[in-house]
């Protein structure tokens, strides 16, 4: 269990990630920045984002979305997330796994229920602001409003 307490994550905006005929923003978060210094190189991240959007989008999906690679205390999570019907959002957390020879894949989490921890939360917050203020305020979605989604981005500590 973590402990009861809180110490600000540093989180990076990444480039881009193209997934399964989608378009996800990514982040990479630190509980101990030290640790994990370099980015994650694009196609590892993007494998793994498809390794949970293995579909095209379908009716009602957008082409947008975001993702979070968490290295966090305990181990490292994949938060992948995509835009759906106008105004909601779909959500899949997955929790590393490395094998006997190193390699990593991300699985479901055993507790199936959980959304995001409170340093996620504050990106996903961010996602839902950016998409109000790039798409819903504007009332289309075209590649204007896609292409101002797809920059607006944070980093810093949460």
């Amino acid at each position: 269990m973590n402990p009861l307490t809180y110490s600000p994550r540093l989180v990076k905006a990444l480039p881009p990630v193209d997934v399964s005929g989608r378009v996800l923003k990514a982040y990479t978060m630190f509980a101990e920045p030290e640790r994990h210094s370099a980015p994650p190189e694009p196609e590892w991240l993007r494998r793994h984002a498809a390794s949970v959007l293995r579909e095209p989008p379908q009716e009602g999906d957008h082409p947008v979305g975001f993702l979070i690679l968490h290295h966090g205390m305990e181990a490292d999570y994949l938060l992948v997330s995509q835009w759906y019907d106008a105004d909601m959002l779909k959500h899949w957390v997955r929790g590393s796994v490395v094998d006997a020879e190193g390699d990593t894949t991300f699985a479901p989490l055993a507790q199936r229920d959980l959304i995001a921890c409170v340093w996620e939360l504050q990106i996903i917050g961010f996602e839902r602001d950016a998409w109000v203020n790039t798409v819903l305020a504007q009332g289309r979605l075209d590649q204007a409003s896609l292409d101002a989604y797809l920059g607006t981005t944070f980093s810093g500590w949460v």
